[in-house]
């Protein structure tokens, strides 16, 4: 014969229910403000990222800026440095050579895709 339960065991099995249904409905309610906790947290890291790239950027495009310029004067110097005579006692084709390879030189520093070695050999010739 199986017992039946009292009012009371049924009472406090209601009871328990009741507490079980309340402890998962507050747990469900804790993991939603925490996916909501996290959701800002992560916002919030890739917009510290995102500006952090951006003045990581705009450092980096001064820096060219002032390498640029910074080559620009050199280069140009140099140039004009080319330009005069050398006065050495150097004869034409000396000095047609010299010119070449400070000429390569220069497209080498500025990144130009001149073909350097072949304007040099073709230039006034190579090494005798």
């Amino acid at each position: 014969m199986i017992k039946q339960p009292s009012d009371a065991d049924l009472e406090r099995i209601d009871a328990a229910f009741n507490r079980a249904l309340a402890a998962e409905a507050s747990a469900r309610e804790s993991v939603a403000a925490c996916r909501i906790q996290a959701d800002r947290l992560l916002a919030d890291a890739e917009d510290h990222a995102r500006r952090l790239v951006e003045r990581t950027d705009r450092r980096l495009l001064s820096v060219q800026r002032i390498a640029d310029t910074s080559l620009q004067h050199a280069l140009s110097d140099l140039l004009d440095r080319a330009a005069e005579p050398l006065g050495d006692g150097l004869d034409a084709s000396a000095d047609a050579r010299l010119n070449a390879a400070i000429a390569a030189l220069a497209d080498e520093m500025i990144g130009a895709a001149a073909d350097s070695d072949g304007a040099l050999e073709r230039g006034a010739g190579g090494p005798s």
